[in-house]
């Protein structure tokens, strides 16, 4: 197995995508997850050539983009916004095509109130809205799980292997398949059913740790989430994809649904520096090749 990582974790202190690459390079890792969020990717033309040319220079150095995150941020559902959303999306799915990236992560969308069923229904129509540019690419889709703790009380999502499974059946497509969120499965419990629930349909992964209580993107030993569990369910469900973190909020963020705590004076410190971030990545690489080493997975 091959360990990732998403250019998320240098976002925040990077000019260019480039940097974020080399940093992540300098930090060991070699599989990069494409957290494409900006405009010049999703809304300015001129969009092939930029994705090329940051394409050649990971290659350059050795590196190879293995998963996207497409646009998030707009709920699917949001009749308003869901022509935006698909055409955004769209175009996610056609720079992956263009950089040889084999999937992308699309979150469904839920509301206050849903119900299964309409669930189901509402989703599968945004859904079939990306599957002409999906069959036209060859790039799979890849629906995630959440945590209770994210949505509305009374709403309807996924959030375990099983409800993913069952989503997947009901859309009945070969493109479609299961991206594993560690984080949102610890807050709401033990994830290796789930795991093992989600067999062939798991492609890929998003591993972070939080206490439990919230979705809070920090490193694994930073929180609750029990490795053991998540690797014997990798290894049950003969996971055949990368080992791909998104801990994001290393350092940014205790929690990651409220900052910390304000101080109107000097606030100096209030961010850490991008040469104390490099020091985060390159312990989460290290975190990373320890859990795949024990289990006699890794891979370079």
């Amino acid at each position: 197995m091959k360990l990732a990582t998403t250019t998320g974790d240098f976002a925040p202190y990077a000019e260019t995508w480039e940097e974020c690459v080399q940093w992540i390079h300098d930090a060991g890792f070699r599989y990069i997850d494409f957290g494409v969020a900006n405009r010049e990717f999703l809304y300015d033309g001129g969009w092939a050539d930029r994705a090329k040319q940051l394409n050649d220079y990971a290659q350059n150095l050795g590196m190879a983009f293995v998963q996207m995150h497409s646009p998030d941020g707009i709920n699917p559902l949001d009749p308003a916004r869901q022509d935006e959303l698909v055409a955004i999306t769209n175009r996610s799915i056609e720079i992956c095509a263009a950089m040889g990236i084999p999937q992308t992560v699309v979150h469904p969308g839920t509301r206050a109130g849903i119900t299964k069923e309409e669930y189901f229904k509402e989703n599968r129509a945004f859904f079939n809205r990306l599957l002409p540019v999906m069959e036209k690419t060859g790039v799979n889709v890849l629906v995630e799980n959440t945590t209770r703790k994210n949505v509305p009380p009374d709403s309807y999502d996924l959030f375990t292997g099983g409800d993913m499974v069952e989503f997947l059946r009901y859309m009945d497509h070969p493109l479609l398949h299961a991206v594993w969120d560690t984080g949102h499965g610890n807050v709401d419990g033990s994830q290796y059913e789930s795991i093992v629930a989600l067999g062939k349909e798991l492609y890929g992964l998003h591993v972070h740790d939080n206490n439990g209580w919230a979705d809070e993107h920090s490193m694994p030993y930073f929180g609750t989430l029990s490795l053991d569990g998540l690797m014997h369910g990798l290894l049950e469900a003969d996971y055949q994809g990368y080992f791909t973190f998104e801990a994001i909020r290393a350092l940014e963020y205790k929690n990651g649904q409220a900052p910390r705590h304000k101080f109107e004076g000097d606030r100096r410190l209030r961010h850490p520096t991008a040469e104390l971030q490099m020091a985060a990545e390159k312990l989460l690489y290290a975190i990373g090749k320890h859990c795949l080493t024990a289990y006699g997975v890794f891979e370079e």
